[in-house]
């Protein structure tokens, strides 16, 4: 029996640009990417929201459209990712007092989740909830199913947002005309898909720098339990470069390839030039330094006060800090982190999903990027998907011979849509008139009766006469 081969579509709304990935997965549950597309989305998007709803639109056609291109498969749905400021962690308690000990049931758990799900929480979306431990009595359980007591506490993370958030990208679908599978909260899957079990149990923070945010997620005891995104970034470093008066992709290359100096120039080697303006004014390596470190010192800060107010301080996670995202490439970034965020030690940049990916059908730069960690929220997000988001496409009609074969042209008969108006036509379906056939000759029964007339009229004259 041949089994269909499943295709997953995911989009992933990023503040700086919207990637699509397209990809097959095979039998030993890897993905080979088959497409990929980007798009900026600074002109509408902002901290993970859309403000401009038509040119999102647009942008989501044409990552669509490229997509379609490149694996030869009309799309008819797709997993969405999104993140973005004002993304944030509220922790939340719900209980249940019995009359008498008895075993807890799952209808009880169900409960309290429910209840959790169902909170007013100030205008504010939970886009998921993580159970953390159950309080049965005196003990705390994952799995509280069973224990014996006349008590039960559920302690819950719910990620949280502005309704709005996914209003908009439900908005912006709905115009685009393709449907969505499900929303993935993009920290909690690339997680899923870069931590390893050892890493969540002993604990440790997950820092996924973006270009406008960067995302601080805490995780101990297997279990996610702080989340919190700075409205700050490595693009921030790179507008800062910029304002230098060059453009932004020649301050994107000084800061990829200088990145974090930490003061350590030695003073011949900061008066060495970095780059040259167009006047021939020359930027010093120095002051390159000194402008990367003030930014990357602001956001490292950040996430140290982050880190601080999730509780867990920096000796209970000994799985140290990962990093991810295109800021992680900056050189030097490890020592930048264990410089500002002191206690942890143990820093690792991740450019890979536990998944297994194959890139070869994907050509272009964008490979290398695909390889180098810039997409492995996209990724990551592709990884979860189980349901086909893709139809077959099949080979286009040929045009109809409009010289051998009038008739069935103008017979086709095309229905309006119900969401157009309908618009008069020249009716084509109607009878062509034939030409009138020429009279038959009569021979000479005509022409005797025409001899006939003339010579009756003539004696009539002569009569006259």
């Amino acid at each position: 029996m041949v089994t269909e081969e499943l295709y997953i579509i995911a989009i992933e709304l990023g503040s700086s640009k919207m990637t699509g990935i397209g990809g097959k997965r095979l039998a030993d549950g890897s993905f080979e990417i088959k497409g990929l597309a980007v798009e900026n989305s600074s002109a509408f998007m902002r901290n993970g929201a859309i403000f401009n709803l038509d040119k999102a639109v647009n942008s989501v056609k044409k990552i669509i459209s490229d997509l379609e291109g490149q694996l030869e498969r009309t799309v008819t749905q797709v997993y969405i990712g999104n993140g973005g400021q004002g993304l944030h962690s509220i922790n939340k308690a719900v209980s249940r007092r019995f009359e008498a000990v008895k075993p807890v049931s799952p209808e009880v758990v169900s409960e309290l989740m429910n209840e959790n799900s169902n909170m007013d929480l100030d205008n504010l979306e939970i886009l998921e909830a993580v159970a953390q431990e159950y309080s049965v009595g005196t003990q705390k359980q994952i799995d509280p199913v069973g224990v014996l007591s006349d008590h039960i506490e559920g302690h819950f993370v719910n990620i949280v947002a502005r309704p709005s958030l996914r209003g908009s990208i439900n908005d912006c679908m709905k115009q685009v005309g393709k449907g969505i599978v499900e929303y993935k909260c993009t920290p909690l899957t690339v997680a899923d898909e870069v931590l390893s079990n050892d890493d969540k149990r002993s604990g440790c923070v997950l820092v996924d720098f973006g270009a406008d945010t960067t995302a601080v997620s805490i995780y101990k005891g297997g279990l996610l339990r702080y989340l919190s995104v700075i409205p700050l970034g490595s693009g921030s470093i790179t507008k800062d470069i910029a304002s230098l008066q060059m453009t932004e992709s020649d301050a994107e290359q000084l800061k990829v390839s200088y990145g974090y100096t930490g003061g350590g120039l030695a003073d011949v080697e900061g008066e060495m030039p970095a780059y040259t303006l167009s006047d021939g004014e020359i930027i010093t390596k120095r002051v390159l330094a000194e402008v990367i470190d003030a930014r990357l010192e602001e956001i490292m800060v950040n996430v140290k006060d982050q880190i601080t107010a999730s509780n867990y301080p920096p000796n209970l996670l000994m799985g140290g800090a990962v990093l991810i995202g295109g800021g992680a490439n900056l050189k030097n970034i490890t020592l930048a982190f264990k410089n500002f965020v002191p206690g942890i030690n143990k820093v690792s940049v991740v450019k890979s999903t536990q998944t297994n990916v194959r890139t070869q059908a994907v050509k272009g730069p964008l490979r290398s990027s695909l390889e180098n960690g810039a997409f492995i929220a996209a990724i990551s997000i592709l990884a979860k998907g189980k349901q086909p988001c893709t139809g077959i496409i099949t080979e286009d009609r040929k045009p109809e011979d409009l010289f051998n074969d009038t008739t069935s042209v103008a017979q086709e008969h095309v229905t309006p849509s119900i969401d157009e108006p309908a618009i008069a036509t020249v009716e084509t379906t109607s009878e062509v008139k034939k030409p009138k056939k020429p009279k038959k000759h009569k021979g000479p029964g005509v022409m005797s009766r025409a001899w006939k007339w003339i010579k009756d009229f003539a004696d009539e004259v002569a009569e006259d006469d």
